[in-house]
């Protein structure tokens, strides 16, 4: 097992890593003094295929509080936190109570939103059960829902008290889910330098294979990432705005595409149009860029992509809560890990980065 850190001045906090230690859960809650009392919310999914090692590792039905969490983007509403935050009071929870989310992101922004303003905040454990949500959305203590189709514009930040990653749960990921989890590795390897780079692109089929022993020092490079930058920057005002490499495009085609595309599909497919703003932009040659394009272009990305409108994107993307004085704020590349911050473009540049995605794909 291996023990990663976010270390913040206030709240730090460790990610336990490695195959099968879904059985060090309920020792290291007491080792680190947290409640006694336990809710636990399991993505529905999560629950029917994993039940047997859930019951046994995990959960004891008949005195834990488990509730089943609906599966999709869907549920990440106003509604379904209502919901939630109703069993909480029909069972009269309160501060002593630890909840547990357990599934992959939607479960993990949702419910750490829940558990955030529950009684202005009780706390909360991550066990991420999805590539993706285990090396971005369950570490940094960004919580949040949907509203009127724009992606986490209601949230809050609420650390855990440890992310428990157990490499046995991605066993049962479909190809769609391994390519979100490699979304953000990808990013990541723009954001770091040479040799992770390389070790991603090496990597990919692995993945792929599910051969998740030869790939967990990536997974935890990749959480080590987000663990520093966080660590620096917890309530991006700075530093952490690198992590939105690819991510203002990203959840503009998510938005557009009524969150019908995964994740990471939408990051990959930003991540090539951060590329291309950057070459439009003059921070990258053409031999750059066509060098830089091959380790996204090796996932595959929906072609439903090209069907989306150029200034409905654009749009959205003007409401991006990271822009400023009305301005789309992009993250984008002068080399592998040399990123720049708050660029400006204008828009024919941001609509040919648009179109020459949609011809790549």
């Amino acid at each position: 097992m291996k023990t990663l850190t976010v270390a913040l001045k206030e709240n730090g906090y460790d990610i336990y890593l490695g195959k099968g230690i879904l059985e060090k859960f309920k020792s290291l809650c007491e080792k680190k003094s947290l409640p006694k009392r336990m809710c636990f919310v399991i993505d529905e999914n999560v629950f029917r295929i994993h039940k047997k090692y859930l019951q046994t590792f995990l959960i004891d039905e008949k005195n834990d509080l488990v509730y089943k969490f609906p599966s999709g983007e869907k549920s990440k509403s106003l509604k379904q936190i209502s919901e939630l935050h109703k069993i909480m009071l029909e069972n009269k929870l309160g501060r002593d109570t630890l909840i547990v989310a357990v599934g992959g992101g939607v479960t993990g922004d949702a419910v750490g939103f829940a558990a955030s303003i529950f009684m202005r905040g009780i706390p909360v454990v991550h066990i991420p059960t999805t590539l993706l949500a285990a090396v971005d959305s369950s570490i940094g203590g960004k919580t949040g829902i949907n509203f009127n189709n724009t992606k986490n514009i209601i949230g809050s930040f609420h650390q855990p008290k440890f992310v428990l990653i157990d490499t046995t749960f991605f066993s049962s990921l479909p190809e769609k889910e391994i390519t979100c989890g490699l979304g953000e590795i990808i990013k990541n390897a723009f954001l770091t330098g040479q040799t992770f780079y390389d070790e991603a692109n090496a990597a990919i089929p692995l993945f792929y294979q599910k051969d998740f022993s030869k790939t967990e020092n990536l997974i935890a490079n990749s959480i080590n990432v987000k663990a520093e930058v966080v660590s620096n920057d917890e309530r991006e005002t700075g530093l952490r705005k690198i992590l939105n490499f690819g991510h203002t495009f990203a959840h503009a085609f998510e938005s557009e595409l009524k969150f019908k595309i995964k994740h990471g599909e939408a990051v990959v497919a930003g991540i090539i149009c951060a590329l291309y703003l950057s070459h439009e932009k003059g921070f990258i040659s053409e031999q750059q860029l066509e060098k830089f394009l091959y380790l996204p272009k090796q996932i595959p990305i929906p072609t439903s992509l090209k069907k989306l409108d150029k200034e409905k994107l654009y749009q959205v993307m003007l409401s991006d809560k990271k822009n400023r004085d009305g301005k789309i704020k992009f993250v984008l590349l002068k080399n592998i890990g040399e990123i720049l911050l708050d660029v400006e473009a204008e828009k024919v540049k941001v609509f040919n980065s648009f179109e020459r995605m949609f011809k790549s794909i």
